[in-house]
C-alpha cells in the first residue's frame, strides 16, 4: 500500500489504474456453501494472511476499522488482500511518539467492540482492529457471529455488555484464541505478537473437509474465475479482430511491436 501525492492526478485527462485483479470476495465464499463457513484449515490459511496486512497497515500507522468478510478479496492463487479502505484512519503523532487512538466509530455494527457499542470518545484503533478479525475469525469457522440483535439498538447493549459463548467444536485452542481477541477490556485484549504466538495460529492444520472453491461469476461465462477485464477494455476502446490481424501481420514479433495506449501521458515536473 502506497499514498500518492496529488500532483500526479490530473484534473482535466482521464486517469487510468492499473491494480490487482481479485477473483472474489471471502463473503462470496462463504454464501456459496450450505456451512456458511471454512474448513479449519481453510480458515487458518486466511487468518494469518489477514493478520500479515493487518500488521503492515499498523506498522504504517493506520487503522483499518471495518475488518469483515466482506471486505477481504483474493486472488486466483488465494491469496488475501485487504480491500475498501473508504473508513480507514491514520492515526496522530504526539510529542511522546505515535498514538493509536481516534475517535471516528465507523465500520459495521455486527463487528464493533464494546468501546464503540458503549459510546467511548477516545479508544484504541489497533484493538479495534483485533476485535473485528476476532468477529470475522469466529465467523468464517462457526458460520456465527458472537453478537446479535433484532435491530442495532438490541446489538450494541449485546456487545457493550460483552457475554457471549463459543460453540464447543471450536475446541479448546480455537476457543482461547477468540476468547483473547474479543476480550471486553481493550486493555486486556490480544496484540498481533500475541495472536502470532498462540498455539493455534502455529499449529499446522490437517484438511480434514474439503475445500471451499471459489464460485463462478454471476452470469456463468468465467467458471474458472479468469482474468475478466480485457473483454471490458476492447469494448470501451473499440478493439476488432481486425486489429488483431493487423497487429500480427508481417515477420516482426510481439516484443517488438508498438502500442498506443489509450488517453495521453502526462508530464509533470518535466518528468514522466
Amino acid at each position: 500500500m502506497k499514498q500518492l501525492p496529488p500532483c500526479l492526478f490530473s484534473l482535466t485527462l482521464p486517469t487510468y489504474m492499473v491494480i490487482e485483479y481479485c477473483v472474489c470476495g471471502m463473503q462470496e465464499m462463504l454464501d456459496s456453501v450450505d456451512e456458511k463457513r471454512f474448513p479449519v484449515f481453510q480458515a487458518h490459511g486466511y487468518f494469518c494472511q489477514l493478520l500479515d496486512g493487518l500488521e503492515y497497515l499498523h506498522s504504517q500507522g493506520t487503522v483499518y476499522k471495518d475488518i469483515k468478510p466482506g471486505n477481504l478479496l483474493l486472488t486466483t492463487d488465494g491469496a488475501l488482500k485487504i480491500s475498501d479502505l473508504g473508513v480507514a484512519e491514520t492515526c496522530p503523532r504526539k510529542a511522546l511518539g505515535p498514538s493509536d487512538d481516534v475517535c471516528v466509530p465507523l465500520g459495521s455494527p455486527a463487528f464493533h467492540p464494546p468501546e464503540i457499542a458503549n459510546g467511548l470518545d477516545t479508544f484504541s484503533g489497533f484493538k479495534v482492529d483485533i476485535w473485528s478479525a476476532g468477529v470475522t475469525l469466529y465467523n468464517i469457522t462457526t458460520s456465527l457471529y458472537p453478537f446479535e440483535g433484532d435491530n442495532i439498538y438490541k446489538l450494541f447493549e449485546n456487545i457493550g455488555k460483552g457475554h457471549y459463548s463459543v460453540p464447543e467444536e471450536c475446541g479448546p485452542l480455537l476457543s482461547g484464541l477468540l476468547r483473547g481477541m474479543l476480550e471486553y477490556d481493550p486493555e486486556k485484549r490480544f496484540s498481533i505478537q500475541h495472536i502470532r504466538l498462540h498455539n493455534w495460529v502455529r499449529k499446522k492444520h490437517p484438511a480434514m473437509e474439503p475445500l471451499v472453491s471459489m464460485p463462478p461469476s454471476a452470469d456463468g461465462r468465467d467458471a474458472w474465475c479468469s482474468m475478466t477485464v480485457l473483454p471490458y477494455l476492447e469494448h470501451l476502446h473499440g478493439y476488432t479482430d481486425q486489429d488483431d490481424d493487423e497487429l500480427f501481420d508481417g515477420a516482426g514479433d510481439i516484443y517488438s511491436q508498438g502500442f498506443t495506449m489509450p488517453g495521453e501521458i502526462q508530464r509533470y515536473g518535466g518528468r514522466e
